[in-house]
């Protein structure tokens, strides 16, 4: 405790259920090493949940969207290279054979509303890049804790061939394996956030992918503030 820089998430009762993810609605706090800052952190986390904000987008997906229940992470924090988002579904295609990519420089790549750099792996083994990341600034996660800004040049690609080909082995294996493990419902497709450092992976976190608004843009909230639109409340038991 203090010795380890960590991410503060937090989990709940209703996240990744039918029509509904709830990605990215709560407080995360970004590495901290510092004890107090640990604990009030966790008290921010584990309070967010209950925020005008999430309140109101559960309330619109959800019946009773007071009944919530958070839990805290603590996740060791990893200062990767390059981070990302891939969904294990083509979703400019809208084939469930592809692979939908994005990445940027740093942390907390293409979840942040991000302009990321975004491939399409098709089923047939093609590499097609979408767009290329316009981010001038990278996250970086110092040992001390907290967050720093690096700046970019924008010459070169994020992916490389080889680690398009790790992420493409990565889904395999994860569609293999999820689908037949307790508490897992469907086959797919998945939300996996992960990360690169040295040229080795580092897998973050995979949760199960709800067609939304994210699919346009892999922002979900962006998408979700910008939403006019009143869509059908579901009772969650």
């Amino acid at each position: 405790l203090g010795n380890v820089p960590v991410f503060i998430r937090s989990d709940t009762n209703m996240e990744d259920i039918p029509y509904f993810t709830g990605a990215g609605l709560n407080l995360t706090v970004f590495n901290v090493r510092d004890q107090n800052k640990l604990f009030q952190g966790i008290r921010d986390v584990w309070a967010s949940p209950y925020g005008e904000r999430s309140y109101l987008w559960r309330q619109k997906f959800l019946k009773n969207p007071e009944n919530i229940f958070p839990s805290i992470l603590l996740l060791p924090s990893v200062n990767v290279d390059k981070s990302g988002v891939v969904i294990t579904h083509g979703i400019v295609s809208n084939t469930p054979d592809d692979i939908t990519v994005a990445f940027n420089r740093g942390v907390g790549g293409a979840v942040d509303g991000q302009t990321a750099e975004t491939y399409l792996l098709t089923g047939t083994g093609t590499d097609l890049l979408l767009s290329p990341a316009r981010e001038s600034l990278a996250t970086n996660l110092p040992i001390t804790g907290g967050i720093e800004k690096k700046i970019l040049l924008l010459d070169q690609p994020i992916l490389t061939q080889e680690e398009r080909l790790m992420i493409r082995k990565l889904v395999k294996t994860i569609l293999k394996i999820l689908p037949n493990t307790p508490g897992i419902e469907g086959q797919g497709p998945f939300d996996i956030e992960l990360g690169f450092i040295n040229n080795s992976m580092r897998l973050f976190q995979v949760r199960p992918f709800v067609e939304n608004k994210r699919a346009s843009t892999l922002n979900y909230l962006l998408n979700l503030d910008k939403n006019d639109s009143e869509p059908k409340t579901i009772l969650f038991a």
